[in-house]
């Protein structure tokens, strides 16, 4: 069903240097990216052109510096949803 919102685990979990986090838009537009800290602190925010159907964004360890447990938001139109990940030491 290609009408679908789904934000999907980010490959690797955990990672060390980087990881793909992919997700299905029901129509093209903005999107937002947040990763937060276990604290709740933003440590990055990502915002493109999403494409409908399947997209991924590639996240690099020195883009988000930080380690441990870490969320990440996709905001697309009125979807959002949540995931954690975990960044290897």
């Amino acid at each position: 069903e290609s009408s679908l919102f789904e934000l999907y685990q980010n490959e690797p979990n955990p990672f060390t240097k980087q990881t793909v986090v992919a997700f299905r838009l029901p129509e093209a537009g903005q999107v937002k990216l947040t990763i937060y800290d276990a604290a709740g602190k933003v440590v990055r925010v990502y915002e493109f052109d999403g494409i409908k159907g399947l997209n991924q964004i590639t996240i690099h360890r020195s883009e988000v510096n930080a380690s441990g447990v870490l969320y990440y938001q996709l905001d697309a139109q009125n979807h959002t949803a949540t995931k954690r990940m975990i960044v290897a030491e």
